[in-house]
């Protein structure tokens, strides 16, 4: 779909088609308030200079005859969220309604918009920069509480602000370098490259600790696949339904009962996760529950987080121990179910079989341990010291990951370049680009800051 023209008026439904209370059709551009108020009949006089919603009813230009009793708000430039002209209509609900209206709009001049096309808008006339704009899509996809807290601190500028901050950082070495390179006679003496190093260090730490956030933000943000991997019978099914708080599997002291896989999502403390249950694991002629065994092991190798079960009722054999391998080339933790019965584990074997690696102790029949096996699963994905506060940036787009750590390469160069008292033209080169590539994050990098800071630090007269 080809993109509006930018100086052009669009219009379309920002609100998901189907049965509900209002539909909101938003319009945006230099027309906007023209085309809106050729449509729409206020009851009264209204003064339209008011930032207000007024009452009144849309009609159809060609016949007069009424679409539909609305709301109608008018937004003046640039006090809005695309930064131009906006005027909104709230309709009721429904398929038709919002359709006819949006239909009559375009008909007398808008075009369509296009995906995305508002925060589009709202970034090129300077309302937020790239890194918010990405943020709105976030809240609407928001999963859990805590991915939209940390979706709301970057549209808030959280990050912007630290890239911004580590930007300026650099800008102020840059600006050291390029001193240098215009005035021959002003040499980098020890002292001065000292601070340089030291300040170009700190940025490097500082974008170091941000690339490392990002396994942890993205499991915020998109989430984690966990598969529970075990032989037939040892109460997968049943911890399933311990951790759902619902019986969503069925439970069977008959082996094989699973033949398929089942997928549900739970919020674990703001980590949207997917648990996938599977067919036991073991050794069968049936093809049907031998398809379902190879599924199993396929969705273990897939997924990103693995749950072993053992049952500690049974001894250890050769299936559990091709369950432990297959996990092991995972993260993975491993559960011990049933500790309501008897306990046939050798100890020194189950300690032989799992290293370092400690093992949960749960009773999905009495729901002893399941509390426990909830924060084990968070504190190994996650990390125990993780809380909840996204005040401190985090960063969950890969997008941003990758320019950082282009940032970053860029000024490992040039401490490389500096301790090889390199001239100053190549040093200034590696620092425009981790700049240029910070920028990338933000989608502003602007030369006129450099030259501003420069000069403002330097007599000129010199």
């Amino acid at each position: 779909m080809s993109l509006p023209k930018p100086e052009s008026t669009i219009a379309a439904i920002s609100t998901p088609p189907g049965e509900g209370g209002i539909a909101v059709v938003r319009v945006s551009g230099a027309e906007s308030h023209t085309i809106v108020k050729k449509i729409f009949l206020p009851a009264g006089n209204p003064d339209f200079s008011e930032r207000k919603l007024f009452f009144g009813k849309i009609i159809d230009t060609k016949d007069g005859s009424t679409v539909d009793e609305v709301l109608c708000v008018f937004m003046n430039f640039p006090d809005s969220y695309t930064g131009e002209n906006v005027a909104e209509i709230h309709s009721h609900g429904g398929y038709m309604v919002p359709r006819r209206i949006l239909e009559i709009v375009i008909g007398l001049g808008a075009d369509l918009a296009a995906p995305g096309e508002f925060t589009r808008r709202a970034f090129l006339n300077a309302k937020m920069d790239l890194a918010q704009a990405e943020a709105v899509s976030d809240i609407i996809n928001a999963q859990t509480e805590q991915s939209l807290r940390y979706a709301e601190a970057q549209l808030a500028g959280n990050l912007s602000g630290k890239i911004n901050g580590l930007k300026d950082r650099i800008l102020d070495v840059l600006a050291e370098i390029e001193a240098n390179l215009d005035f021959p006679e002003e040499d980098i003496d020890p002292i001065a490259k000292k601070h340089l190093r030291k300040t170009s260090e700190s940025v490097e730490t500082e974008l170091s600790a941000l690339i490392a956030s990002y396994d942890k933000g993205r499991m915020f943000r998109d989430g984690v696949t966990m598969v529970m991997l075990g032989k037939p019978n040892v109460g997968k099914s049943s911890i399933l339904n311990c951790l759902l708080e619902t019986e969503r599997a069925i439970v069977s002291p008959i082996a094989g009962t699973t033949r398929d896989f089942i997928e549900e999502k739970i919020n674990l403390e703001g980590i949207p996760l997917t648990i996938t249950d599977t067919a036991g694991v073991r050794d069968t002629e049936d093809q049907i529950e031998k398809l379902g065994v190879e599924l199993s092991l396929k969705k273990a190798e897939e997924s990103e987080f693995v749950l072993v079960i053992l049952d500690q009722s049974t001894e250890i054999d050769s299936l559990d121990r091709k369950i432990l391998e297959t996990a092991s080339r995972k993260n993975h933790l491993v559960v011990i179910n049933k500790m309501d019965l008897e306990e046939k584990f050798e100890e020194t074997e189950l300690q032989g079989i799992l290293g370092k690696k400690r093992a949960i102790r749960t009773s999905a029949l009495t729901k002893k341990g399941i509390e426990h096996l909830r924060q084990a699963i968070f504190d190994t994905l996650a990390g125990s010291s993780l809380g909840t506060d996204a005040s401190e940036p985090m960063l969950t787009n890969l997008r941003h990951k990758k320019s950082i750590e282009k940032a970053r390469e860029h000024l490992r160069i040039f401490l490389k370049l500096l301790s090889r008292n390199e001239y100053p033209e190549i040093l200034s080169i590696e620092l425009r680009n981790s700049m240029n590539s910070l920028g990338q994050v933000t989608g502003e990098v602007s030369t006129e800051d450099l030259l501003g800071r420069i000069f403002s630090r330097f007599c000129i007269g010199k």
